[in-house]
């Protein structure tokens, strides 16, 4: 992939939940990324250049207009910005694609895309690409959500897995309002009946969680399993 750096607008901002946006960027020019790959997004705010790294989330067919999922960090200087005013029209710099943790490096027929909270961006991206794929014979997709209104394009998963019999979908949550209708804890609590030998893992999410997954993976001993984790803080 070669890395360009370029101005973007910021053309559409949709509420995915409470805590969580997709921010979609008119680009000057295609970037030519594979999912699973991130840019670096350079924001002006007052006298000061912020620059923060987001996964790319949208579909490659559309490379001159890419979407990054973003959620909330109070604590952050550049995402509570989305959240206090409409930046819809705003030009912002791009450079990318970046990541070394993208489709091609995934090889084996089955696959497993596990995504904590604003994740499921990245793991829609690759779904999109995957499903189509013949060499792809087994996809599961599992996401993980504090509460069912946190569970990051629900609709999108399931239709998928609705259309495609090699494709199953899991949802997580770690405590839902009501009981029974979604599976309850963390991903890592329902691995039951999954073979991960000869499989490939891809993870994207907060750091502590792919870290525990990766680890009750491994404890399960599978043969030939590669990991591929995009973590963050």
């Amino acid at each position: 992939m070669k890395i360009k750096k370029m101005v973007g607008t910021i053309a559409t901002i949709v509420d995915l939940s409470p805590t969580a946006k997709d921010i979609t960027l008119t680009l000057a020019e295609p970037i030519e990324f594979l999912p699973g790959a991130f840019i670096n997004l350079f924001m002006q705010i007052g006298d000061s250049t912020i620059r923060r790294a987001f996964s790319i989330s949208s579909s490659v067919r559309e490379q001159k207009s890419i979407t990054l999922s973003i959620r909330e960090s109070k604590q952050g200087q550049l995402s509570p910005i989305f959240w206090k005013q409409d930046c819809t029209g705003m030009q912002v710099e791009v450079m990318g694609p970046l990541g070394l943790n993208t489709v091609d490096k995934m090889h084996s027929h089955t696959i497993y895309l596990f995504a904590y909270g604003v994740g499921a961006g990245v793991v829609k991206s690759l779904l999109d690409y995957c499903v189509s794929d013949p060499n792809y014979t087994h996809i599961v997709v599992m996401t993980g959500s504090r509460s069912e209104d946190e569970i990051l394009h629900k609709e999108y998963f399931d239709a998928v897995a609705k259309k495609h019999n090699h494709v199953e979908v899991r949802h997580v949550v770690s405590a839902p309002a009501t009981k029974g209708i979604f599976r309850e804890g963390y991903i890592q609590d329902h691995l039951g009946g999954l073979d991960f030998s000869n499989a490939d893992v891809y993870a994207c999410g907060q750091e502590v969680a792919c870290n525990s997954l990766t680890e009750r993976i491994k404890e399960l001993n599978p043969t030939s399993c590669n990991f591929f984790i995009e973590a963050f803080h």
